[in-house]
């Protein structure tokens, strides 16, 4: 293939595009979002970020055409619900709970939580660390109440386990509004709780090393397709599991 080649959205393309997707499955990634898939598609020249408009609406044509089934993909940034649950559902979710291990501090006496930039990887990055480090997700803007809530509840687990405190980490997309919404949140954290909160990621030697141009933009999701979720898992854990 060279750059010259157009893409044709056929039954050919669909296959490549699920066999990009599973990739990325069986590494780790429960569901991977649609720029993960088009990063993974990119180590071919004739795909490139440009094409992320076209890929969302074609994915979209396809599922609602059937041709393709729903829930491949992690588009779970677009709405909130809430479902009562059944008899038994909450004889499931007990079943879940009696599995679950209590949370513990770190052996300095703190709590470390990650801060992301993208609500739909919450869960990821959460199972990355074995679901025993907080994850908080603005989507992209300062929610100022939903934070509040949220580093509340950290600082009274604190208290409850008799720790030292709150650290965080922010990951971020590698761009301008990546690094406004790190500024903006550390602000804001060190103005109403005085906590100390840094940036983890993603900067140009990340951007690096998974072989992108660091002069380029990347978002979060596109960048650790790349880099690898193993890679990515143990640098979490070396961060955030001491």
């Amino acid at each position: 293939m060279n750059n010259k080649q157009v893409i044709r959205w056929d039954t050919k393309t669909m296959a490549t595009i699920l066999k990009a997707r599973e990739s990325l499955v069986s590494e780790g990634w429960s569901k991977p979002t649609i720029r993960e898939t088009l990063y993974r598609l990119s180590a071919q020249p004739i795909w490139s970020k440009k094409h992320y408009d076209t890929l969302c609406r074609k994915l979209g044509e396809w599922r609602d055409a059937g041709l393709i089934p729903f829930g491949l993909w992690n588009e779970d940034t677009g709405g909130n619900d809430f479902t009562p649950l059944t008899a038994q559902g909450i004889s499931i979710r007990k079943q879940q709970l009696e599995k679950i291990k209590p949370l513990q501090l770190n052996g300095d006496g703190y709590l470390y939580f990650l801060f992301i930039e993208h609500e739909g990887l919450t869960y990821d990055l959460a199972k990355m660390l074995n679901h025993t480090v907080p994850v908080v997700s603005s989507q992209g803007q300062l929610r100022r109440e939903h934070l509040y809530k949220t580093i509340s509840k950290y600082l009274n687990i604190v208290k409850e386990l008799n720790g030292n405190g709150v650290i965080g980490y922010a990951l971020v997309d590698y761009d301008k509004g990546g690094i406004n919404i790190f500024n903006s949140h550390k602000k804001w954290l060190n103005k109403v709780f005085n906590i100390p909160f840094m940036l983890y990621g993603v900067t140009s030697e990340q951007v690096k090393s998974a072989g992108l141009p660091a002069t380029e933009k990347h978002q979060f999701d596109g960048w650790a397709s790349v880099y690898g979720y193993k890679n990515l898992k143990r640098d979490l854990e070396n961060l955030l599991l001491k």
